[in-house]
């Protein structure tokens, strides 16, 4: 029995010492800021950016699909690979190549080459993704995962819907045009690369043993074969869905349906971000004690309130700003709480395959099918059609996650016993 479980065990002391748990978190959570603002910066600008390269909003979900299509994609090859080479060099290239291509955005002369564009960085921020989520559970002891998972995933609204849309607006104010946007945020991905390089140890669980090598061999039958994972790769489609759609078109909607201003329209859209944000530090936290199924079934419920609320809201941007607010606080916490539920439920070295597919599937259905069908539907009925369709992969998601069994608490040692 002790050598069984040593084999699915971390060293003891450096992967989880805690100088180095806070070094991965740093790090991880820097690369993720940048991910997430690479990728939303350019919803602010599309109103400017439409009339020059003559777009409307179905290409503006359209673009957003290639992005969530080739990062879903990516995610499940990557995801797997990270298990089975390890994490550093795949956190390095991605950084790094989706860094060029967001500072390449801005030569884009139409619809088609910025499809291109996107679409092939939405490949390497797929990649960077299960790696990174996967280094940061590598580093973090068992009753810490939750937390530490929450505190990464908290920059994606944080930086991405919160800072991105104030710093477009900021940057499209001092610069010469909106290309130049996208080449100034480009530059600390640079950085974030060169740090990694420097400063992360390859993590010591993403090394298997001579005795795990048959396991990896098939590692998706195993964590398909946990229903919390089964049921979190259909879930997450619904779970993320409305935080792509609101991200994606809800300057739009803002700026064409209720008519703000520019500056109105970036302050609500900058409380998505930081609902988001204190969604993903708080409730993962919670899970930690209370229980992943109760707070992700209680924020799901949450969630559906605000969203129905801004249905029936005007041209009042602190009301919005407060309704998105709480609206993205319950959904993004969900999101953040999918990867714990993914740490309890299978063995460590399987966790960034279990991650990669989970986020795969949840960017090819939440992220791509349905901001394409959503700019469709703005397109047919009008750009106000996008929140009943948000409203409506909330109330599915929550059945979804009543379905979920209450996920346990001690994921490496129920790991090795998914191994035996």
């Amino acid at each position: 029995m002790t050598n069984s479980s040593s084999l699915h065990t971390p060293p003891p002391d450096p992967a989880q010492s805690p100088p180095h748990e806070l070094q991965t978190l740093g790090l991880m959570a820097f690369g993720f800021a940048l991910v997430n603002l690479d990728r939303f910066i350019m919803y602010p600008l599309f109103p400017v950016m439409a009339r020059e390269l003559g777009l409307d909003y179905q290409d503006i979900g359209l673009i957003s699909a290639a992005v969530a299509l080739t990062w879903g994609l990516s995610s499940m090859v990557f995801g797997r690979l990270s298990d089975r080479l390890g994490r550093r060099g795949i956190l390095i290239t991605s950084v790094l190549v989706f860094s060029i291509l967001c500072g390449a955005t801005g030569l884009a002369m139409g619809l088609g080459s910025l499809l291109l564009i996107r679409a092939v960085m939405g490949v390497f921020e797929g990649a960077f993704v299960p790696a990174s989520i996967a280094a940061v559970v590598d580093s973090s002891p068992a009753g810490r995962v939750g937390r530490n998972t929450g505190l990464q995933q908290l920059m994606a609204p944080l930086v991405g819907s919160a800072l991105a849309p104030v710093l477009a607006i900021l940057l499209l104010q001092v610069l010469p045009s909106w290309r130049w946007v996208f080449v100034v945020t480009a530059l600390p991905g640079l950085l974030c690369a060169w740090l990694i390089f420097r400063k992360l140890a390859e993590p010591g669980r993403s090394q298997p043993s001579p005795g795990q090598a048959p396991a990896l061999q098939a590692p998706l039958r195993t964590v398909l074969a946990c229903p919390n994972v089964a049921l979190c790769s259909v879930g997450f489609c619904f779970w993320l869905a409305p935080i792509v759609i609101f991200g994606s078109l809800m300057p739009s909607y803002l700026s064409d349906h209720l008519h703000l201003e520019l500056g109105q329209m970036g302050l609500v859209m900058s409380s998505l971000g930081v609902g988001g944000a204190a969604g993903m530090l708080v409730f993962p936290a919670l899970s930690d004690r209370w229980g992943r199924k109760k707070m992700m079934v209680t924020c799901l419920v949450m969630a559906m309130l605000p969203t129905w609320l801004l249905m029936q809201t005007g041209a009042e941007p602190l009301r919005l700003s407060l309704l998105m607010f709480l609206a993205s606080a319950f959904i993004s916490g969900v999101i953040a709480m999918v990867h714990s539920v993914t740490a309890d439920n299978v063995p460590a070295q399987h966790v960034s395959t279990a991650t990669g597919f989970i986020i795969g599937a949840g960017e090819i259905v939440g992220g791509a099918i349905a901001p394409a069908i959503a700019g469709g539907l703005a397109k047919a009925m009008g750009i106000a059609a996008i929140l009943p369709f948000a409203l409506g992969c909330m109330a599915t998601g929550l059945l979804l996650a009543i379905m979920l069994r209450s996920p346990r608490h001690s994921p490496i040692a129920q790991g090795a016993a998914m191994q035996k």
